[in-house]
């Protein structure tokens, strides 16, 4: 597209920004023969895609990229006398090195200087310090062909989805982890949003089960079956990839000593159907 602006076929072009850096045009922009808009047209995160049946290298996956970012914010930075270059890989995911992401290749602000050059970042590539950190994913195109009665009967083909939408009185268990306040009355309407989701509006159809902070109780009940969802859990590392948890985007952020805790959503790691119904919930 690049290259139509300078054949002039085009007078004006809409590109990703990164396309941009040390290119042609970003010389040519520099020199004031080309001018750069300051308003950004679309904002489109990117990420890696993995398959949904292999939910263990999904998780090795997002916690390799998260290395980077957590790196950033605690000042590690690439330094190849801790990077171990060990060919032996690691048959349980648990025990993984992840710091080696950021010993080996760089945190992600390294890593992003380094493709982009400095000063490149926006502020929603920067790392937290006290802005905004809630940001609307897109939802790309929602209005297909089929109708909403097609697609549903589609996806409650089986796991959560099913035992829901079949049993008696159409009611969704939902259990929350009973914090402070505010994040307790977040999760509740959380769960009446779910149900609203689930049963066409109806933001009633919820029973509500109550567990206490860090008790495994909450865990165990949604590993058996006795809740649909969890509300109220705190992201972290083992539950997701060591217990088999899996955790929607955060719906809540609250200032913890030197960290930021990150509330969410906790559904069974092995109904990735469900899992990624309640996330498309959240993010809407």
């Amino acid at each position: 597209m690049i290259a139509m602006m300078f054949n002039d076929t085009c007078n004006v072009i809409g590109v990703e920004e990164f396309s941009i850096f040390d290119s042609e045009l970003e010389k040519l922009i520099k020199s004031g023969e080309y001018v750069l808009g300051n308003k950004s047209l679309t904002k489109e995160p990117l990420s890696a895609v993995t398959r949904n049946e292999d939910r263990e290298w999904s998780d090795i996956v997002t916690w390799a990229i998260r290395a980077l970012i957590q790196g950033e914010m605690n000042g590690l930075m690439r330094n190849p006398q801790l990077c171990n270059n060990d060919t032996i890989l690691e048959s349980n995911s648990t025990r993984l090195n992840y710091d080696q992401s950021v010993y080996c290749v760089g945190n992600y602000g390294e890593i992003f200087n380094r493709r982009f050059g400095e000063n490149k970042r926006s502020s929603m590539n920067t790392i937290n310090k006290g802005s905004p950190m809630i940001y609307s994913t897109p939802l790309g195109n929602i209005f297909g062909t089929k109708n909403d009665f097609q697609v549903m009967e589609e996806v409650i083909d089986g796991g959560v989805l099913k035992l829901v939408k079949s049993r008696k009185g159409d009611v969704l268990r939902c259990g929350v982890v009973v914090s402070f306040d505010d994040v307790n009355i977040t999760s509740v309407d959380y769960c009446h949003v779910l149900a609203a989701a689930l049963f066409n509006g109806d933001f009633e159809a919820v029973e509500f089960l109550t567990f206490r902070e860090n008790d495994d109780v909450a865990y165990e009940s949604l590993s058996h079956g006795i809740i649909d969802a969890l509300a109220g859990t705190v992201v972290n590392f083992e539950g997701d990839v060591d217990r088999g948890f899996s955790y929607s985007t955060p719906y809540y952020y609250r200032d913890k000593e030197s960290s930021v805790e990150c509330y969410a959503f906790a559904t069974r790691g092995d109904d990735t159907l469900f899992s990624s119904f309640l996330n498309a919930m959240v993010i809407t």
